[in-house]
Parts: structure tokens; sequence; C-alpha cells
């Protein structure tokens, strides 16, 4: 790898770190979550309520799934276990008929919906019952704090162009992204912050460098249909005199950070998004993605990264 001299100064680390033992293949999925494995971490109820919450929807639904088969096929052992003659009007005609009734007496047990027609008739499926009573009172208490905790929680739901340009902008070039809001409540006061992250070559060898790469509007007061934000790239940018290939041979990754208030939550939400070099194309501008139909604004988030190509130097001035 070439040693590079930038003229831009160098941003703080952001708490990430600078050096690390074997390259660094990218910092943030696109999804905005730090890949970060944490190995020896403790983890107790109060990491797996965390989990829970912050899991995606579909891994927690298969997680509810799964624990509800586990829990009902574990009863039903036990009760087979202290015997299904003691559960009141029982099939014991057969070897499956015995696991049926003791799988159904699980069921209606552990939703402590009360006993239909199978209930208990000895003291060991009473004793089995009423652990299982108690287990379902704490399963569901915890799945309602789960829910309200993943429902209310502020979080943001934005919609982002899968790559970035490096597109025209005045009488130079920029480095434009676009994101819009898929909900239709309202992002308000919202604030974005651009970093660039490169693995450079220096005199101590490779390390991770930060830029901040100052936006032509940081800020906006409200954001009702698609933002393109915009870093010029002048003089002092951080990209100013690099290539494709620079990038591509420095590892170079965006990393977005927004900040708003969404009048839905009546709260502050924040959200990151990741770029890598090859989720950037060289030479292209963006297509309007909203429209005005019957005198009312119409946002297009299927055309939020369409974009059509234009003829760009191999370096970029500066």
């Amino acid at each position: 790898m070439r040693v590079f001299r930038i003229r831009a100064p160098r941003a703080e680390d952001p708490g990430i770190g600078t050096r690390f033992d074997k390259p660094v293949d990218r910092l943030v999925g696109a999804d905005g979550r730090f890949l970060v494995e944490r190995a020896g971490a403790r983890s107790g109820l109060s990491g797996a309520f965390i989990r829970l919450v912050t899991m995606p929807a579909w891994g927690f639904l298969l997680t509810l799934v799964i624990g509800y088969v586990l829990i009902n096929l574990l009863f039903a052992c036990l009760y087979q276990l202290v015997g299904v003659e003691g559960i009141g009007n029982a099939s014991l005609t057969s070897g499956v008929e015995r696991w049926l009734s003791a799988l159904e007496m699980s069921v209606q047990t552990i939703t402590t919906i009360g006993f239909g027609y199978l209930y208990p008739k000895s003291h060991a499926v009473w004793a089995v019952a009423a652990v299982e009573g108690m287990l379902g009172i704490l399963s569901f208490s915890l799945t309602a704090a789960v829910l309200y905790a993943r429902f209310a929680k502020p979080k943001a739901d934005l919609a982002w162009s899968p790559e970035a340009i490096i597109a025209p902008f005045r009488d130079g070039w920029s480095l434009q992204l676009r994101v819009a809001n898929r909900r239709s409540t309202l992002l308000m006061e919202v604030e974005a912050r651009l970093l660039l992250v490169m693995a450079d070559v220096d005199e101590q060898g490779e390390r991770l460098n930060y830029y901040n790469l100052p936006l032509q509007l940081d800020r906006v007061n409200f954001l009702p249909l698609s933002w393109t934000i915009v870093h010029p790239i002048g003089p002092e940018s951080a990209l100013a005199g690099l290539s494709l290939q620079d990038l591509t041979e420095r590892r170079a990754e965006l990393i977005l950070i927004l900040k708003g208030i969404d009048e839905g939550y009546m709260g502050q939400v924040f959200t990151r998004h990741s770029y890598r070099y090859d989720e950037i194309t060289w030479g292209a501008r963006f297509a309007r993605a909203f429209s005005s139909r019957g005198g009312r604004l119409r946002l297009d988030l299927q055309k939020l990264g369409e974009t059509s190509p234009v003829e760009a130097p191999s370096n970029l001035p500066g």
C-alpha cells in the first residue's frame, strides 16, 4: 500500500480504534450495526432481555415460537414421567394417545386459561401443573414487557440509496447519498454527520484514520421528502485528488450518523448507515424521487437510488 498524504485534518478517533492486528474489512454494517463479536461477554437475564428487544422482528418471533414449543414438549415429558393416569379424561389407549394427552395438558396449563376436559387428579400432576402455571405467568409477562419495549423504543425507519455517488455539484464535484423517511410520521430537526474512514500507511505502519466530511447542508427542519446529503469536494476535502482505486486500496468506508425528533414517538431517534468503497458509484447523478400529482407531493421510495451515469474524472479535483 502506498503512503498517502492528505491535507485535510484527521478527526479524533470516535471510539472505534486506529490499529488492529489484522486488516478490518468493514466497521459498520449496511443496517447501521457495528460489526463486533464479543467473546467472553457475560449474559444473564438482563442481557437476554436486551437481545430480545434489539434483535430483528423475525428473530424475535422465531424465538417465541421455538421457546413455546420447547417448553410444552418439556412439560409433556414431565407429565409422562409422573404418569398420564393422573390426568383426568386422558386417553390411555396407546402410547401416541398418552403423549397427545400429556401435550394437551401442558398447552392448556402454560396458557393459564384454566383446566378444560383435562385436569389434574393426582398430587404429582398437580405439582407439575403448579410449576408450569407459574412459568406460564412469568413467560407471558416477559413477552409483554419485551413487546412493549420493542414498540415503545424510539427508532427511525429510513430508506437509503443503495450506493453513494460521485456527482457533479455546481462547478465541481461532490460525494452524495440520499435518505428518506419510510413512515408517514414526520422527522423534525434532523442533523447529519458524515465520517470517512480509510486505512493509511505512515511511518508506524497501517492505521485507520478518520476524517470529517463537511456537508453542504448538515441540518434540515423537516424531512417529509427525500434528502440528498452532499459533501462538496474541494482542496480541503479528504477526498481531494483521490481515485476509485485509491478508495479501494485504502478500504474506504463512509459512516453517516443521523439524529432527529420523530413526531410519532415525540422523542429523539438516532441511526447510522455505512457505505463501503465498493458501494460508491463513480460518476452518476440522482434522479428525482418525488413529483407533484393532483396538487399534492408524491415520494417514490423505489426511485431513491435511481441514477443516471455521467462522465467523471479519474482523480477528484483538489
